[in-house]
C-alpha cells in the first residue's frame, strides 16, 4: 500500500510538471486569495477569472470592499451566482476593519469565523498567505484520497471529514503547504476527474485502490441526488413611453436576495396573464393604467436547487408611470439598467430584449 511519504513525494513531483496557470497562483495577499477561493465554490476556473480580475480592479483591497456599498459588490457579481458569497465577504469586510484594524486575520479559527468561511476555505488562506501547515480538503482532495487510499466514506459527516483531513494532513506531512495544496487541487480538477478520469496520466495510476479494484465510480460514494424544487415565475416588465420601468431590490430570503427584479407574480400552479389580469396587478401600483401591449417570452433556467420557468410579459405603455405611494418599487430608465445588479436569467432576457429594438 501506497505511503504517506511517497503519496506526497509522487504529488509534488507531478505537480512540478503540470501546475495550472491562474492569475492567484503563488498569491501571497490574504485577501486576493480569499476572494479567489469564494468565487470558485461550485464555479469553473474559466467562469471565475475574469470575474476575480474585475472584482479587484474594483475592490483592490479589503478596504475598498468595506467602503462599498452592497449594490456595487453585488453588480460587479452578477452572473456569477451564489450571491450569498458576495452578500458573506462585504460583511466580513467590514468585521476585518472593524475588529481587525484592516488586516486579515492570521489565526486559523479567526478566519474560520467570519461569515462564509468554511473548514476548507480556512485552511486554504492559512496555507497559501501564511504557511500554515494544513490541508485544504475540498472536493477535488476527497476524491483523490479516496479514490488512491480506498476509502470508501461519504464527506456528508464530521466524522468522515475528519477522517478526510486527518489523511491529508498526514500526506502533506512536512512540505510547503502552498504546493501540497495547489497540487492537490490541480489533480483533482484536471485529471482524478469525476467522471472519465484521465489514469494513465495519473501519478498514482499504479497504486490507486479504486483503479485497482475497477470500481473507480465507486469511489467516493456519491451524495443522494437532489430533488429540484419547481417554480413559476411571472415577471411583469413595464416600459412607459419614455421608456422608464419599475424595479425593486429582492429582500425576502430567497434566491438572488439583494438584486434587482421587475414586478413579480409567483404562483404555485400556472397561471395566464390576460390584459384584464395585468391590468389588475398595475392597478395596484400605478394611479392609473394607459393603454398598453403585450409581448410574452419564456425561458427554462436550472439553479442547483430549484427548476425555474420563468415567464416575462414586456408591457408596453402609451402613457407615462405614475406610481403610488409606498410601493417599494424605483422608477428606472431601462438605459441606466446596467448600474443595477439582476438575477441572469432577467439579464439574459433583458439582452435578448435589447437586440430586438
Amino acid at each position: 500500500m501506497l505511503n504517506y511519504l511517497s503519496f506526497n513525494h509522487k504529488l509534488l513531483l507531478w505537480s512540478g510538471r503540470n501546475t495550472r496557470k491562474m492569475p492567484w497562483l503563488l498569491e501571497k495577499d490574504p485577501y486576493r486569495i480569499w476572494i479567489s477561493e469564494i468565487m470558485l465554490q461550485q464555479t469553473r476556473v474559466d467562469q471565475v477569472i475574469p470575474y476575480y480580475e474585475r472584482f479587484l480592479a474594483k475592490f483592490p483591497t479589503i478596504t475598498h470592499l468595506a467602503d462599498a456599498n452592497i449594490d456595487e459588490v453585488l453588480k460587479i457579481w452578477e452572473g456569477l451566482g451564489y450571491y450569498t458569497r458576495a452578500r458573506n465577504i462585504h460583511q466580513s469586510s467590514r468585521i476585518v476593519m472593524k475588529d481587525y484594524n484592516g488586516q486579515f486575520p492570521k489565526d486559523y479559527n479567526e478566519i474560520k469565523s467570519l461569515r462564509g468561511i468554511g473548514a476548507y476555505t480556512a485552511a486554504a488562506i492559512s496555507a497559501f498567505a501564511f504557511n500554515l501547515k494544513i490541508a485544504a480538503v475540498d472536493g477535488n482532495c476527497i476524491r483523490v484520497i479516496s479514490r488512491v487510499f480506498g476509502i470508501n466514506s461519504e464527506a456528508n459527516q464530521a466524522k468522515s471529514i475528519n477522517n478526510y483531513q486527518l489523511i491529508a494532513n498526514k500526506c502533506l506531512g512536512m512540505s510547503d503547504p502552498s504546493h501540497f495544496n495547489q497540487a492537490m487541487m490541480d489533480l483533482g480538477a484536471t485529471i482524478c476527474l469525476p467522471k472519465n478520469p484521465i489514469c494513465i496520466e495519473c501519478p498514482f495510476e499504479v497504486e490507486c485502490y479504486a483503479r485497482n479494484e475497477g470500481r473507480i465510480s465507486d469511489f467516493p460514494p456519491k451524495k443522494p441526488k437532489i430533488v429540484k424544487v419547481k417554480r413559476l415565475l411571472n415577471y411583469v416588465f413595464l416600459v412607459d413611453k419614455e421608456g422608464n420601468s419599475l424595479i425593486k431590490r429582492r429582500e425576502n430570503k430567497d434566491i438572488w436576495k439583494g438584486l434587482y427584479e421587475f414586478i413579480l407574480i409567483e404562483k404555485k400552479s400556472k397561471i395566464k396573464l390576460n390584459k384584464s389580469k395585468i391590468k389588475e396587478e398595475l392597478g395596484a401600483l400605478l394611479t392609473y393604467v394607459s393603454e398598453f401591449s403585450v409581448q410574452v417570452d419564456k425561458y427554462n433556467h436550472q439553479l442547483t436547487h430549484q427548476s425555474l420557468e420563468v415567464i416575462f410579459y414586456k408591457i408596453s405603455l402609451s402613457g407615462k408611470i405614475r406610481l403610488k405611494n409606498n410601493s417599494g418599487y424605483l422608477v428606472e430608465n431601462v438605459k441606466n439598467f446596467l448600474n443595477f445588479a439582476f438575477p441572469r436569467i432577467v439579464r439574459i432576457y433583458l439582452e435578448n430584449d435589447f437586440k430586438k429594438d
